[in-house]
């Protein structure tokens, strides 16, 4: 796979799993939890729900498993899924 998407890739994913992380409904009672053990003004509750700042912490992730695992199967399947769903949500949205 060339390595311009394999960038393209985990790029979607950052912004999938940041997305999954700061305002999914999923993910909601987990966020809503962690806010109300931190406290409202705590910087870890800002973290988990500002999207800029989760993707600071979510891009490196990501980047070392492309890099470091770019023809695994499994990372690709994982990498090709997230972007496919973030782009999906993405489409949805503006229907």
């Amino acid at each position: 796979m060339p390595a311009w998407l394999i960038v393209v890739l985990a790029i979607g994913t950052t912004m999938r799993v940041t997305r999954l992380i700061t305002a999914d409904k999923l993910t909601e009672p987990i966020r809503e939890r962690l806010i109300r053990w931190w406290g409202e003004n705590d910087k870890r509750s800002y973290l988990v729900t500002c999207d800029y700042c989760a993707s600071m912490y979510v891009a490196p992730i990501v980047a070392t498993v492309a890099v470091l695992w770019p023809d695994n199967r499994a990372v690709l399947i994982g990498l090709i899924a997230l972007t496919a769903s973030f782009v999906a949500g993405v489409v949805a949205a503006h229907e």
